[in-house]
């Protein structure tokens, strides 16, 4: 084969090998901008501890990951930005506060929310804040009553309602079997305060009938 032939074959092959390292790129570019960036700051804690607040809110933070929703920023990535900007709120648990500091740290999403801890009930609440709009996109929100071990279905399912997809079966099927046994409950004791007053005037009336006597 001539020289100025096998030249041209290898301008052409490398030409080709460019054009779709490039579209690869742009294509990676391309699903990199489509996730919004995102901050998840711990979320306040009612009747439940420091540390403890930190860990469920972190159980939110790992299950944002799979989602594979959202590019999200980390605390500390966070914290650094506003030291470079003096900024002094750090500790972030509003969302007047999470719309300010997304802003300074050029963040399209944020997410807040709070724990609140009643006996062994626990009600998880939390709001997806869009920076610019500054308004609450999504909002979900759990009831969990038991032993805090068995909460973390309830805080990952959260995790995929911000992200607007289903949740996994496996942490479907543990919280909604736990729900409906939980409504069974709840509606047996509605039964019971109903019928309540229905018994007591009944043992009020069984004292003012005669007792029968035995010869």
């Amino acid at each position: 084969m001539p020289i100025y032939i096998r030249g041209v074959i290898c301008k052409i092959f490398i030409l080709q090998i460019t054009l779709l390292s490039t579209a690869s790129t742009q294509t990676k570019r391309t699903r990199y901008d489509a996730k919004p960036t995102l901050a998840l700051f711990t979320f306040e804690g009612n009747g439940m501890k420091d540390e403890d607040v930190a860990l469920y809110t972190g159980y939110l933070n790992l299950e944002l990951h799979q989602t594979k929703s959202f590019v999200l920023v980390e605390k500390i990535q966070i914290d650094e930005l506003m030291r470079e900007k003096d900024y002094d709120k750090i500790d972030c648990k509003t969302a007047d506060c999470a719309i300010e500091i997304g802003r300074l740290a050029g963040i399209k999403k944020a997410i807040v929310g709070s724990f609140d801890l009643v006996a062994d009930t626990c009600t998880i609440k939390g709001s997806l804040i869009g920076i610019e709009s500054k308004e609450v996109e999504k909002t979900a929100e759990r009831r969990y009553v038991g032993d805090l071990e068995g909460i973390n279905p309830y805080i990952q399912i959260m995790a995929w309602e911000f992200a607007g997809l289903d949740a996994p079966k496996d942490i479907k099927s543990i919280v909604e079997q736990a729900t409906d046994e939980e409504e069974k409950k709840s509606r047996w004791r509605w039964v019971k305060w109903v019928i309540k007053p229905f018994n007591y005037i009944a043992n009020r009336m069984r004292e003012f009938l005669p007792s029968s006597s035995t010869e």
